[in-house]
């Protein structure tokens, strides 16, 4: 699974340069894994991710923001295709994450 959602970032120009490369792939598995931590971001999803990398969530919801600005900017269309509706403005660190791991299920890619 990983390498898939690795291979769907890439796509929006977000690379393992970028600290928050790894954290945003872990962050879209958990939500894959189980939708229900969508409803509570920041303690299923930032909090355990903080945890697997031993940061701060803060930290890893700025490093999440980070990624998600680059690829506003590189490949805003993409997104808001993978989204399934227009965008206007770049998406909030949590819409991102479910935008991408909707996507991914949606694909059908997890097969």
């Amino acid at each position: 699974m990983n390498v898939i959602i690795q291979k769907t970032i890439r796509t929006l120009g977000i690379t393992g340069c970028y600290k928050g490369f790894r954290q945003i792939s872990y962050a879209i598995e958990l939500a894959i894994v189980q939708r229900e931590r969508l409803e509570a971001v920041v303690k299923e999803i930032y909090m355990e991710t903080a945890s697997y990398f031993g940061c701060s969530w803060s930290t890893v919801e700025r490093n999440i923001r980070t990624v998600v600005a680059h690829a506003w900017q590189v490949n805003p269309d993409m997104i808001c295709k993978m989204a399934g509706y227009p965008l206007e403005h770049v998406p909030e660190s949590s819409e991102f994450i479910e935008i991408i791991s909707e996507y991914i299920i949606r694909s059908g890619q997890l097969r």
